[in-house]
């Protein structure tokens, strides 16, 4: 008759880290099949667009490919995006002066308002263009802050291309924030649990007293 495994408290991290990869991966997966059908119906196609494609807030267009800034928040907006599925925008932009924060803000219903509890900012790609992920689910508006200009200055935005779903949408490699919520809440489930083991043997002596 076998002896069965004694169960040790460092297994328990190692379990919960285990049961976080694979969810990870299952959820990268999972995103790549989803994104696979949204393009084969069509939802979902790589499509180019320019400065005049967007309502233009604080910004002024000298030419087709130029925006001058005349505050300290230029917004460039989508109003409607809720016939097709957006996972990705990229820009490619040059500036004459500082750009600081850059984010892509969305809304998920009509009417909803822009908040800052829904917003990506970009990852900047070794062309020089500036990529920001959408969370998957439906997005129904964007608003593309491209700069926030220091207080009194005023940047000029060349726009060379701008476009929506260039880049594959789901991927498996985390990015730094991603894999520091990897490593911290396995970590953290890890340590509860332990607690948890450890209230419950005590209540259980408690009784056989």
């Amino acid at each position: 008759m076998k002896t069965p495994i004694k169960f040790r408290r460092w297994m328990l991290p190692v379990l919960c880290y285990l049961v976080a990869l694979a969810g990870w991966l299952a959820w990268g997966l999972w995103g790549m099949a989803a994104d696979g059908l949204d393009r084969a119906s069509g939802r979902m196609t790589q499509q180019e667009l320019t400065p005049a494609d967007f309502a233009l807030v604080d910004l002024d267009q000298t030419r087709e490919d130029t925006l001058v800034t005349t505050s300290g928040d230029p917004q460039m907006i989508l109003e409607d995006v809720s016939d097709r599925t957006v996972r990705t925008l990229q820009i490619w932009a040059d500036y004459d002066g500082a750009a600081r924060e850059m984010c892509l803000y969305y809304t998920t219903q009509a009417g909803q308002p822009y908040s800052q509890d829904r917003r990506v900012f970009p990852q900047q790609q070794a062309d020089g263009s500036y990529l920001y992920r959408l969370p998957r689910g439906r997005i129904v508006s964007l608003r593309l802050d491209p700069c926030s200009p220091d207080q009194d200055k005023t940047v000029t935005i060349t726009v060379h291309r701008i476009a929506l779903n260039t880049s594959a949408s789901a991927k498996l490699l985390p990015n730094w924030y991603q894999a520091f919520c990897l490593i911290l809440y396995p970590g953290l489930a890890a340590a509860a649990l332990d607690w948890l083991a450890g209230l419950v043997q005590g209540l259980r002596r408690r009784k056989t007293v």
